[in-house]
């Protein structure tokens, strides 16, 4: 090889050399410290650019907290603080106080995580590179909780959902806090120096949300939701992610889209009216049967309905039924509340009106546990081909919706809710 030769090959390696030192560099000054404020220590990562939640935005950063529930069910309110008086008197018997670090226009954005009883806070603008548990107090009447929240175990057996199998259960005793857990992360603007914090919040129940605060603190005042609204029910689509559900007689549809998809339409039905609803899923996500039924009795419903299709081995059976365990809360009785859904579904599909259908011991879980309103409603059979056929087409499945609709609208009417 040339004397040339060896110097162009030098004169290349070096200035690919100083390309990836360039680019290290500049990696390097993008770096930002995620704070652990949970046990205060501080560990260095790469954020990436994008928006830590919802509409806010600030590119800056993406923090880490896990919500693990239907991401697709959340609930968002925005919060733009505006200083006001007599907070005391707005406030309930429970809620937080968050201290106020220094900022600059702060702003606060509430998630209602409702599924596992959480909410994720995001407060933007600090100054402050850590905000703490021991900043977040509790209130449940006269009883004040700061700190990491304590509780005592609680060893329990009961049958395993999945395989029936007994299983060793340990619940966590937290009395009178209403706040069991507190997880918290702080990422840093390399840009403004100011600081996000993003606060996951577990509580004690499923509440309804109001943010005021003062020259020094946030507050989250916490109501049940039977008390802020006039009317709340829960809406169930049966099944969801793995949990397929039944197959079709075609082996081409499964009944958990079949399920979710009706509830979609019958979402946009109730958007219209002043109700308030909680969904247990909406999306194909996987949700067990304990969470469906737990939120049910936390908000204290009025009626809790849930969506499935039926199935058989033979492709005989067809139609539609509405099943029921004979009980009665807030002076429903769960048959007269079924009775009015499989009236009203016949009237909007031509599917067979097989009735109602009492069950009984443990048959149906989430039904079993209620402790509201409940009935499960099998709209068809995917094993037999005519109502398959019929169940198939998105608009059929919203003549179903129609008929679901019909039956909270009429069972308002008809049943009403005691006091």
């Amino acid at each position: 090889m040339d004397n040339a030769l060896l110097k162009k090959a030098a004169a290349q390696s070096v200035a690919l050399m100083m390309v990836i030192f360039t680019v290290s560099f500049a990696l390097q000054q993008h770096r930002t410290v995620l704070i652990k404020a949970s046990n205060v220590e501080a560990s260095m990562m790469t954020m990436q650019n994008a928006a830590v939640m919802g509409d806010i935005q600030d590119p800056f950063t993406q923090l880490s907290i896990q919500d693990e529930t239907v991401n697709s069910n959340i609930q968002s309110l925005e919060y733009n603080p505006d200083v006001q008086e007599n907070i005391d008197e707005k406030l309930s018997d429970k809620y937080l106080k968050i201290e106020k670090p220094q900022g600059v226009n702060l702003k606060v954005h509430l998630d209602d995580l409702y599924m596992n009883q959480s909410i994720k806070l995001v407060i933007t603008g600090m100054k402050d590179s850590v905000i703490t548990d021991r900043m977040i107090s509790r209130i449940h009447g006269n009883d004040i909780f700061q700190g990491e929240p304590q509780y005592s175990e609680i060893t329990s057996y009961e049958v395993n959902e999945e395989d029936n199998s007994v299983k060793e259960v340990v619940t966590k005793d937290f009395g009178r806090d209403i706040c069991h857990g507190i997880t918290i992360e702080t990422g840093k603007d390399p840009i403004t120096n100011l600081y996000t914090s993003q606060i996951l919040i577990e509580l004690d129940s499923v509440y309804t949300h109001f943010i005021y605060e003062d020259s020094d603190y946030f507050y989250i005042d916490l109501r049940k939701p039977s008390e802020v609204f006039e009317k709340v029910i829960v809406i169930d689509a049966g099944h969801g992610g793995k949990d397929a559900g039944a197959l079709s007689v075609y082996s081409s549809s499964y009944e958990k889209d079949i399920n979710l998809d009706i509830l979609l339409h019958l979402k946009e039905l109730l958007m219209k009216e002043n109700i308030k609803v909680y969904y247990t899923r909406t999306a194909d996500d996987k949700v067990f049967l304990r969470p469906r039924v737990t939120l049910a009795n936390a908000v204290d419903c009025d009626y809790f309905i849930s969506i499935h299709c039926n199935s058989n081995e033979v492709t005989g059976p067809n139609g539609t039924e509405v099943l029921y365990y004979d009980t009665e809360y807030k002076g429903v009785k769960a048959s007269e509340l079924a009775s009015i859904f499989a009236d009203e579904i016949s009237k909007t599909i031509p599917l067979i009106n097989r009735g109602i259908v009492e069950k009984s011991g443990d048959d149906i879980f989430i039904m079993k546990k209620a402790q509201v309103p409940s009935i499960l409603i099998e709209v068809g059979y995917m094993s037999n081909i005519y109502d398959m056929s019929y169940l198939s087409d998105s608009e059929n499945r919203k003549a179903v919706a129609q008929g679901i609709y019909n039956g909270i609208i009429r069972a308002y009417a008809e049943l009403g809710m005691d006091d």
